[in-house]
C-alpha cells in the first residue's frame, strides 16, 4: 500500500475513533449522572419530611414524627448514595461542573447530619414527653432516663454543628447553579443556625443535670416562693421558703415556713456578698433580695437562711406565683384552703391580688404554706416534660423564675441557658427599670409601667437618650372602709410607694433627672460596674406619675468609619404581674437611612426606626444598622 494511502486512512479513522470515544464517555457520564440528577428532588423531600416531623412533635404526635423522620432518612440516604458514589466522583473532576457537584455534596452531608439529629430527638422524645414518659415521676427524676437525655443532647449538638460546617463549605460562585445553591445554603443556615445555637447552650446544662438532681452526691436547695405584688429589684418579695433534699433524683420537701414567722422575720447580720451595695446593716430574709442579680440576692438569701436556721444549703430555686400559674396551665388545677380549686386563670389573683378576701394574716400564711409544694409536685410529676421545661424557660426570660447554685460548674451551666436571672453585660445601650416596694403594700399587683426611650445617634457612635418612665397605680377602690385609708405599712393599702432603680449603659452621663416634676441630682451609683439611678415615687390609688432621665451613652452604636452606624440595645424586664410596655425610637444622624432592622422593628421615617412591645416578657438583644449608602436607595 502506498504511503500516501495509509496516511489518508489514518486521518479518516482517528477522528471517528475520538468522536466515538467521546460519545461513549458522554453516554457513560450521563448514565452515571442519572442518580444524582434526582438528588435535588430527594433533598426537597427530606426537608419536607423533617418539617413535618417537627410539626408532629410540637403537637405531641410521636408516631407521625417517627414516620416522617424515617421517610427523611430514606431521602437523605438516596441523596448521599447519588452524590458520594462513583458518578459524583467522576463529575466532580469535570471542569466547571465539578464545583457545583462539590457544593451539592456538602449540602447532602448537612442534610444527613440534620436527619441524624432528628432521629435522635424522636428516639428520645417519648422518655421526656408524653404518656409513657419516664423522666419525671412522683417528686423524682429517673436518673437513667436523665443520662440518656444528656447523651442525646450531646449527639444532637454534634450533628447540628457538623451540618453547619458542611453548609459553610458551599460556595456561590459556580456558573449557572451557583445562585440556586447559595440560596439553598442560606435558607438551610437560617433554620439550622438557631437550632445549633440552642443545642450548644443546652449542652452544658444537660451535662450537669445529673449532679443537679443528686446523682453523684446528695444536695439541699432552698425553694423561695416570690410575691410579685411586693417587688424587689430581683423580683417579687420572698413569701415562703422550704428546704428540699435531693438524692439520686428523688426530692424530699422539708417544712415550709413563712418569712413573716417570728424567727425568720427577725433582723440580723450575716457576711454580705462582696460589693453588694444593697446590703447595709441588718436585714430580714424578706429584705435580703434587693440586688437585681439572683447571683447576689440568691446568695444573700441563703446566708440569711443559714444564719437564722443553721442549715447549710447548696443553692436557691426562686419561683413566683406567675410561673406557678403557668405550670398549672400544663398540669391542671390544685385544691387549696379557703379558695378550693385554683387553676392557671385564677391562681395569681387569688394568691396575691385579693388581700381583702383573707379573714386574717394567719389564713393567708396557711394558703402560702399549702401551695408552696405545688412547684416540686407539678414539675416532677409524670408526663409533659418538654412543656414544663419550656414553661420554666419562658418564666426565666420574664424574670419569674431563677436558679442560684453555689457549685461554680452548675451555676455556669445555669447562666449559659439563661436561668440565672442576670442583668445584661452589654457595652452598648441598655434598658432595665425595676422598682422596690417601700411601704409594705401589695399594690405592685396593679402597677402599669411604660418605658419610652428616644435615642439620637451621633456619627461617632455616641447617643443622647431621653427615657420617660410612666407608672400608673391602677388599684381598685377599697372593698370597705373599715380600715380607713392606710397609706403605709399595710398589705391592705392601695397606695404604692416605690424606689425605681434605673440600670443604665456603661459610661453614661446624666444631664437631667426629674420625678413627678421635681428636679433631682445627676449623680449615679455603681453596681458591679453597671451605673444606676434611684428615683422615688409615691402613687395614690388611680394616679400616674412620671420620671424622666436625659443622658449620653458613649458607645450606643458601633461606628467602623465605613458609612454605617449599628445601634445595639439590650433590655431586661421586671417580673411584674402586668408586664411593662416598651417603646424605643432611634434616629440616625442627618444623611443616614435605615438599612438593616431586626424582627419587630419598623422604619418610621428617613433615618428613623421604632420598636413597640406592649408587654415585655423576654430579655431581647437588638442590632440595627443605618448607613449613608442607604439614602441613595429607592
Amino acid at each position: 500500500m502506498p504511503p500516501s494511502r495509509r496516511t489518508s486512512t489514518r486521518r479518516l479513522i482517528r477522528p471517528a475513533t475520538v468522536i466515538g470515544a467521546f460519545v461513549l464517555l458522554l453516554l457513560g457520564l450521563a448514565l452515571l449522572a442519572i442518580p444524582f440528577l434526582k438528588a435535588p428532588g430527594q433533598a426537597e423531600g427530606a426537608r419536607t419530611d423533617l418539617e413535618a416531623a417537627r410539626t408532629s412533635l410540637a403537637a405531641g404526635d410521636v408516631d407521625a414524627a417517627e414516620t416522617s423522620v424515617q421517610s427523611a432518612r430514606r431521602h437523605a440516604d438516596q441523596v448521599q448514595d447519588a452524590m458520594q458514589g462513583i458518578g459524583g466522583d467522576i463529575w466532580g473532576l469535570v471542569p466547571i461542573v465539578g464545583e457545583p457537584v462539590s457544593d451539592v455534596r456538602h449540602l447532602g452531608n448537612a442534610l444527613d447530619h440534620l436527619t441524624t439529629a432528628a432521629e435522635v430527638a424522636v428516639d428520645t422524645w417519648p422518655a421526656v414527653n408524653g404518656k409513657r414518659a419516664t423522666l419525671f415521676g412522683d417528686r423524682s427524676v429517673d436518673v437513667p432516663t436523665l443520662q440518656k437525655l444528656v447523651g442525646a443532647v450531646d449527639e444532637v449538638s454534634v450533628n447540628l454543628d457538623s451540618a453547619q460546617l458542611e453548609l459553610g463549605q458551599v460556595n456561590d460562585s459556580s456558573l449557572g447553579v451557583g445562585t440556586r445553591l447559595a440560596e439553598a445554603r442560606d435558607e438551610a443556615t437560617a433554620v439550622l443556625g438557631p437550632l445549633a445555637a440552642s443545642a450548644r447552650r443546652a449542652k452544658p446544662l444537660a451535662e450537669v443535670l445529673p449532679s443537679l438532681f443528686g446523682a453523684d452526691e446528695d444536695r439541699t436547695y432552698l425553694l423561695a416562693l416570690l410575691n410579685p405584688s411586693e417587688q424587689r429589684f430581683s423580683g417579687g418579695a420572698p413569701l415562703t421558703v422550704v428546704p428540699m433534699d435531693v438524692a439520686d433524683g428523688r426530692l424530699t420537701m422539708g417544712e415550709a415556713r413563712d418569712t413573716s414567722d417570728p424567727d425568720l422575720y427577725r433582723v440580723g447580720r450575716w457576711t454580705r456578698v462582696e460589693g453588694n451595695p444593697f446590703h447595709n446593716g441588718k436585714l430580714r430574709l424578706s429584705t435580703a433580695t434587693f440586688a437585681p442579680d439572683w447571683s447576689v440576692s440568691g446568695e444573700e438569701l441563703l446566708r440569711g437562711w443559714e444564719r437564722r436556721t443553721g442549715q447549710e444549703v447548696d443553692g436557691l430555686v426562686a419561683v413566683d406565683v406567675i410561673a406557678l400559674a403557668d405550670l398549672l396551665r400544663i398540669t391542671g388545677p390544685v385544691e387549696a384552703p379557703v379558695y378550693g380549686q385554683l387553676d392557671a386563670s385564677n391562681f395569681t389573683q387569688k394568691m396575691v391580688g385579693d388581700y381583702d378576701a383573707f379573714p386574717d394574716n394567719a389564713a393567708r400564711h396557711d394558703l402560702n404554706l399549702a401551695v408552696v409544694p405545688v412547684f416540686a409536685e407539678r414539675l416532677l410529676s409524670p408526663g409533659d416534660g418538654v412543656d414544663k421545661i419550656t414553661s420554666l424557660r419562658d418564666s426565666a426570660r420574664g424574670r419569674h423564675f431563677a436558679l442560684w447554685m453555689r457549685d461554680p460548674d452548675l451555676q455556669a451551666a445555669v447562666a449559659d441557658i439563661g436561668l440565672a436571672g442576670q442583668l445584661s453585660d452589654t457595652d452598648h445601650d441598655y434598658l432595665a427599670v425595676f422598682n422596690q416596694n417601700t411601704n409594705a403594700s401589695k399594690a405592685d399587683y396593679w402597677q402599669r409601667r411604660t418605658l419610652t426611650s428616644r435615642v439620637r445617634l451621633r456619627e461617632d457612635g455616641s447617643a443622647s437618650v431621653r427615657l420617660t418612665i410612666s407608672v400608673h397605680n391602677d388599684s381598685p377602690p377599697y372593698a370597705d372602709q373599715l380600715y380607713g385609708d392606710p397609706r403605709g405599712g399595710s398589705s391592705r393599702t392601695r397606695w404604692n410607694g416605690m424606689t425605681l432603680g434605673v440600670f443604665l449603659p456603661d459610661g453614661v452621663t446624666i444631664s437631667s433627672a426629674t420625678t413627678a416634676g421635681k428636679t433631682l441630682g445627676t449623680g449615679v451609683f455603681d453596681y458591679y460596674g453597671r451605673p444606676y439611678k434611684l428615683l422615688r415615687l409615691t402613687l395614690p390609688p388611680g394616679e400616674t406619675q412620671e420620671a424622666v432621665l436625659e443622658y449620653d451613652v458613649p458607645a450606643a452604636a458601633t461606628a467602623p468609619g465605613d458609612g454605617t452606624l449599628t445601634y445595639r440595645l439590650d433590655a431586661t424586664p421586671q417580673g411584674l404581674v402586668i408586664p411593662e410596655e416598651l417603646t424605643v425610637t432611634v434616629r440616625w444622624p442627618k444623611g443616614y437611612d435605615v438599612s438593616e432592622l431586626p424582627e419587630g422593628w419598623t422604619r418610621t421615617g428617613r433615618g428613623v426606626a421604632s420598636y413597640v412591645d406592649p408587654g415585655l416578657v423576654t430579655q431581647p438583644s437588638f442590632s440595627l444598622t443605618g448607613s449613608t449608602a442607604a439614602t441613595s436607595s429607592p
